[in-house]
């Protein structure tokens, strides 16, 4: 992080008072609410699943893509396998391998974004944030594919994250079953942890990139899924995308006004190409 960046940080820190360097930062225990029973905060702020006492259904979701070579053999599997998943790619990727985006619609899988760069929100300011999150969107849109699901790299989130994502019209969504595949070479062992957490309107997280992990972790996961598979079989559960498990609930934006408003400002003056975005970023 940037010398200029982490003051930026700090001094918008300090205007908020401690009221509000809670408010920005008490998010990011977000993440832990995968082991509880919640399901989504008000207004569509953050969802860790889906209806528990819905219809037999799991979103299988994949973060990190696209791939040249992970994500199209991740395709091929789930086509053998006849399962749907929802796809998170990181847009500064999407740059380079946008044709991977239509493939992965048209084999019937959904689209949301996993941000610009991949990298911590808890150690950058608004202004960042924001300026990630827009470049993003921006990205996106010159694929084709709008996103209407946000999900936050390494799961942190800031009250930033969550109000920036809703102001664009993105639903934050975080997991409540993962497989930790850049822990372990043993694909058994993703679908054991998997499997523990799997229910009706689980959302499940793994990876079709090993871009931000260990050389080879695309090929753990992808060899877990058979297993992910099977125990879904044996449960009588089946999977759709994400907007199928919530019942494709409404997602309108919403307003922001205070630091995160005036961080959306300040990006929409940054150019969605690369060179634009890293230039923000730095401020």
């Amino acid at each position: 992080m940037s010398g200029v960046g982490c003051a930026q940080c700090l001094k918008a820190a300090a205007g908020a008072g401690l009221a509000g360097l809670a408010a920005q930062y008490v998010p990011s225990t977000a993440v832990l609410a995968q082991w509880s029973d919640l399901e989504v905060l008000g207004r569509g702020l953050c969802r860790w699943q889906g209806p528990l006492d819905g219809p037999r259904r799991v979103a299988l979701t994949f973060d990190d893509g696209p791939d040249p070579e992970a994500t199209p053999a991740i395709l091929d599997e789930l086509d053998r396998l006849g399962m749907r998943a929802t796809f998170f790619p990181v847009a500064s990727g999407v740059e380079t391998y946008p044709d991977l985006l239509a493939d992965i619609a048209r084999r019937g899988h959904a689209i949301g974004t996993h941000g610009y760069r991949h990298e911590h929100h808890l150690l950058r300011s608004p202004r960042w944030i924001a300026g990630d999150l827009r470049s993003a969107v921006d990205v996106m849109d010159a694929a084709g594919f709008h996103p209407t699901w946000y999900r936050p790299s390494y799961g942190q989130v800031t009250a930033t994250t969550l109000l920036c994502a809703r102001r664009l019209g993105m639903r934050p969504v975080l997991w409540s079953a993962w497989g930790r595949e850049w822990t372990t070479g043993d694909p058994a062992a993703v679908s054991g942890r998997i499997a523990r957490r799997l229910r009706p309107g689980a959302i499940v997280l793994l990876h079709d990139s090993d871009r931000f992990g260990p050389a080879g972790m695309w090929r753990v996961a992808l060899a877990a899924i058979e297993g992910v598979a099977r125990e879904m079989r044996e449960r009588r559960l089946v999977t759709v995308t994400l907007d199928e498990l919530v019942g494709g609930e409404a997602c309108e934006p919403l307003p922001c006004r205070g630091m995160v408003g005036k961080a959306l400002a300040v990006s929409d003056r940054w150019p969605a190409s690369r060179g634009g975005v890293a230039e923000g970023m730095n401020r």
